[in-house]
């Protein structure tokens, strides 16, 4: 996943960059698992990968 220059100053402000870090390799911010785009249920979960980063399973805990 690709972070604009800005979006990834910002989040390296904040103290999340292990997280950053774990987005320049395609794993998931949260969970450090690996990224499969065809683990993702739908569409809006393919979206909302593109916004967070995350992988389905943590998308399927944080908003379940």
């Amino acid at each position: 996943m690709e972070l604009g220059k800005q979006k990834e100053k910002n989040l390296r402000s904040f103290g999340f960059d292990k997280e950053v870090d774990r987005t320049k390799f395609d794993l998931c911010p949260l969970c450090g698992n690996p990224i499969k785009i065809e683990d993702f249920e739908d569409a809006l979960s393919r979206k909302e990968h593109k916004i967070s980063g995350t992988c389905q399973k943590c998308q399927n805990e944080v908003f379940e």
